[in-house]
């Protein structure tokens, strides 16, 4: 943990941040854009598990009917992608928390913790539709909880990470206010002498 912990924050600046970001954008773009209306087309506009906070057994049962075996097929290579896109997003945000942060503190590690919990429910969605027309309700409940948490480490990650960005706004612009009269200071005393 700790290792992990010292290589997201000396390596968490701007210049790999953000490249990082970058990429896990066009990976979501390339979900929302190019599969997920595919998706509802095979779901007749079911929604897909991962947009859920809970979901049940007859839930699942009733998608992965309607889904049918080409729907289940298209559905597990959207979870393939999805994979990639959470491990991206996870490294990318956690980078970018440590160059806001700017120290080596636990909570810089969240944003992997929820693609861990993202990954974690595509593994069970997988394992899940392997199964189906047998779905255990504990896995079902497993999987639903993954994405609990998911969302929920998502809406802690995105409050910590606009309170870095406020702050270090006001931060800047409190250290240019003050470089600014500190000059004009200097100036006055200048025009006295």
């Amino acid at each position: 943990m700790n290792k992990v912990l010292g290589f997201v924050f000396r390596n968490g600046r701007y210049n790999t941040a953000i490249p990082t970001l970058i990429i896990s954008f066009i990976l979501q773009g390339i979900l929302i854009y190019k599969y997920l209306p595919q998706f509802l087309v095979f779901s007749e506009s079911l929604k897909n598990p991962d947009q859920l906070f809970v979901y049940d057994s007859e839930y699942l049962s009733r998608l992965y009917q309607v889904l049918g075996k080409e729907g289940r097929r298209f559905y597990a290579e959207m979870l393939k992608i999805d994979f990639l896109y959470a491990a991206v997003s996870g490294i990318g945000y956690s980078l970018l928390l440590a160059a806001l942060v700017k120290k080596a503190q636990w909570f810089i590690m969240l944003p992997l913790l929820m693609a861990i919990t993202d990954i974690l429910e595509n593994i069970s969605q997988l394992l899940l539709m392997q199964r189906y027309p047998n779905l255990h309700a504990l896995g079902v409940v497993i999987s639903s909880v993954f994405s609990s948490s998911k969302m929920v480490l998502g809406i802690i990650c995105i409050s910590l990470l606009l309170f870095f960005i406020t702050k270090n706004i006001v931060n800047g612009y409190n250290h240019k206010k003050l470089n600014s009269n500190s000059s004009n200071t200097k100036m006055s005393n200048n025009e006295r002498t």
